[in-house]
């Protein structure tokens, strides 16, 4: 493959916030069971001493005897029955939207039947508060409770209900009844989680802290939530203000996608006016992330002018020297264009300049003089948009132009094999795309247009393959995981190029399930890994993949032998979002503290919620939240926000998770609580599952399956129960 040159990391967690804890205060770790649970180092002497009604070192993290043990934290005892006069009621409400939802309920809340009464009142309480109807909902709620007095559950809800509402006394009373019913830890968890944060909204710090130390001791699930609310504490209490960041970057490094800890740590980094570069780049970050905040967009700009160099020097990017891999050779495939540099929305950006780098002698073809122009092997070639002409000036290192067309061309190897490296792309906006270097294998086709330069990779489904593999499987060590994702890849490109189009592109370089970083990303396993799956076709089924699983996908339970038999309705949601994955799940990450990828928490604040619906319409205030369309499963795949001067629908999960996060939030499958003062939402606490849409294989959950004797073809049938898999070189259908 070449000898690898230098990569040049420089700086920002970008939208992955990859982020390392480099201080000695953050931890060891302590085996509990077969667990290792991260533990905090022991306060030291100096906190002993802090003045009373300060938040200490010693207050926020102290070491605490734990006897949990695998039992404990996989007990799965969560019951998602619903009695059978509900069950049409529940599957309508997927599809027939809330306000239907909510009649339907309420056809049962007097049912003669005592568990169907309860169970219709429970529902119409989560309802009730997504619409902003809190007076209704804490009806409802308890009426629920009279009707089961002895249903946890039940008075959880009741718990998070108050506390939504404001209640945070009453709330906390809620919890710390609901603890004499049960003492399964998944609702303990759960009310030792509320009753933190009610003590934190109440103003009582001490007491929050306390409560989420032991949260961060106590449960590997919570790990990176409690670190973060740990880091806001200290960040509000003057004696501590130091040791905020340490437990944000502790957060970060649990969950790379904690996007308030990104921006806390962004808000304390100005308070060191002699470092303006990390300023910047945490502020570069968030602005990539969220284009339309204009209060982020201001304190870029002012740490853009403090460091005096150009922005674009300071993002994370990867560049290149030269080519990497250089020549590559795989058999002939199915041809597929791929635009390169799309945004978030998978809609490529118009590049201003862009410099090619060929491995290879390459020509420079028009779409109707033929070859004008041969290139050497590694000599710099830069095309540079002219905003007069609306052409493209091919230029050499010095500038020179050497030739200028407005139509199409085309660059191309003169030797199969050889590669071109894209490097050093220039767009109006900076933040639009992630303009890192990237090495291509087949032709690049060059389109001038109305706004600058499109670029697409005209290669070949086999010349792909390995490179999807390194961006969305680079954790994937197991053969037949990789071999499996392989097929998939196979056969989703060839959907792809199947499909109609008046582009000239098929697919982009950010597409839903097609990440392309340029195939210097490649190993030899994933190459070996393509190799091998080369002559296999998957038909018959719905395709796709993603990250990481809990027990239920987008459409059915799996993922471990112990399936819950989980059925959809709003209150079975909020309670799978509780549940704790079981002990044998197949996706379990490696290190027990690294469960973010398939069980999360986040605390949004509802003005940023309100800056980016405000840019797509007249909105105002939030005061509402209703999913209008679910999944079989309860996937959000559609959802209603209501505000002061309007509302508007969010039709795509893409586009929910935008809004709420800047697309940070990890997957769809989600419920919320909306956290009221007067009629608005002033934040939202969301609890989901899984990274990724759910839908097809999941990628950790086939390295646990590989990992378990299963080979490539048993892993596609256990995502891809209906699949056919066809050998087309021997004719052996599987």
């Amino acid at each position: 493959m070449g000898s690898m040159k230098k990569y040049i990391f420089l700086s920002l967690f970008l939208i992955c916030f990859i982020s390392t804890v480099g201080s000695a205060e953050i931890a060891s770790s302590k085996v509990v069971g077969n667990a290792t649970i991260a533990q905090p180092a022991e306060p030291s002497a100096t906190d002993a001493n802090a003045p009373v009604g300060v938040v200490s070192k010693s207050t926020l993290v102290t070491r605490v005897d734990l006897q949990l043990n695998e039992n404990i934290l996989h007990s799965n005892v969560l019951d998602y029955g619903q009695p059978a006069e509900l069950e049409d009621v529940a599957e309508k409400c997927q599809t027939d939207g809330p306000d239907e939802c909510l009649v339907l309920y309420k056809a049962y809340e007097n049912a003669s039947q005592k568990e169907v009464a309860a169970a219709a009142n429970l529902n119409l309480a989560i309802l009730s508060l997504h619409r902003g109807q809190l007076k209704q909902s804490l009806q409802y709620i308890d009426h629920a409770a009279k009707l089961m007095p002895e249903d946890p559950f039940v008075e959880l809800t009741r718990g998070w209900i108050l506390f939504a509402d404001g209640k945070y006394k009453k709330a906390r009373q809620s919890f710390s009844a609901m603890l004499y019913l049960t003492a399964d830890f998944e609702y303990a968890s759960s009310a030792k989680l509320g009753t933190a944060l009610a003590y934190y909204f109440e103003g009582n710090a001490q007491a929050a802290a306390k409560d989420f130390q032991y949260i961060y001791t106590s449960n590997p699930y919570l790990i990176s939530f409690a670190a973060y609310m740990m880091g806001r504490i200290a960040s509000e209490q003057k004696d501590s203000r130091k040791l905020a960041p340490v437990f944000l970057e502790q957060s970060l490094s649990h969950d790379g996608r904690q996007y308030p800890a990104l921006e806390l740590l962004a808000s304390l980094s100005e308070k060191n006016k002699q470092k303006p570069l990390a300023s910047f780049q945490y502020y570069s970050t968030l602005y990539g992330l969220d284009s339309s905040r204009k209060d982020v967009y201001k304190k870029l700009t002012k740490y853009a002018e403090k460091i005096n160099k150009k922005p674009e020097d300071y993002l994370f990017y990867i560049r290149l020297d030269q080519p990497i891999v250089q020549d590559l050779q795989v058999p002939a495939s199915e041809p597929v264009n791929m635009a390169l540099y799309a945004d978030r929305w998978q809609q490529p950006v118009s590049l201003k300049q862009v410099s090619i780098l060929p491995s290879g002698i390459m020509t420079v073809q028009d779409e109707k003089l033929g070859e004008v122009l041969k290139s050497p092997s590694f000599v710099t070639r830069i095309l540079a948009f002219n905003e007069e002409t609306k052409s493209i000036d091919i230029q050499d290192a010095r500038g020179h132009i050497e030739f200028s067309t407005r139509r199409p061309f085309i660059l191309k190897p003169v030797k199969p094999g050889k590669t071109i490296l894209v490097k050093d792309a220039q767009a109006t906006d900076i933040f639009a795309a992630d303009l890192s270097d990237k090495e291509l294998l087949g032709a690049l086709q060059v389109i001038p247009t109305e706004n600058g330069i499109l670029l697409v990779n005209q290669t070949e489904v086999e010349q792909l393959i390995p490179s999807l593999l390194a961006t969305q499987a680079q954790a994937i060590k197991e053969p037949a995981a990789l071999r499996a994702l392989a097929v998939v890849f196979r056969a989703a490109l060839q959907e792809a190029i199947k499909k109609p189009t008046d582009k000239p592109y098929h697919i982009t370089d950010n597409d839903l399930y097609f990440k392309f970083k340029g195939i210097n990303l490649t190993v030899q396993a994933q190459i070996d890994a393509a190799k091998q799956s080369r002559g296999f076709e998957l038909s018959n089924t719905e395709l796709g993949y993603y990250a990481a699983c809990g027990t239920v996908s987008y459409d059915k339970e799996g993922n471990t032998s112990h399936v819950p038999h989980y059925t959809y309705s709003a209150a079975n949601l909020s309670k799978y979002m509780l549940s704790n994955p079981p002990a044998d799940l197949y996706s379990a990450p490696a290190d027990p503290t690294k469960w973010s990828a398939i069980k999360w928490v986040y605390l949004y604040d509802a003005k940023e919620i309100e800056s980016r619906l405000n840019a797509r319409a007249k909105f105002g205030k939030l005061r509402a939240m209703e999913p209008v369309l679910l999944s079989e499963k309860g996937r959000i795949l559609s959802m209603r926000f209501t505000g002061s001067k309007g509302e508007y629908t969010a039709a795509s999960e893409q586009e929910i998770l935008y809004i709420l996060s800047a697309e940070t939030q990890r997957s769809g499958f989600f419920d919320f609580i909306p956290m009221y003062k007067g009629k608005n939402i002033v934040r939202v606490l969301v609890r989901g599952y899984d990274s990724g849409t759910g839908v097809g294989l999941c990628v950790a959950g086939a390295e646990g399956l590989a990992k378990e004797g299963r080979d490539y073809q048993g892993i596609i049938k256990y995502y891809f129960p209906n699949a056919r898999i066809l050998d087309t070189r021997t004719g052996e259908l599987h």
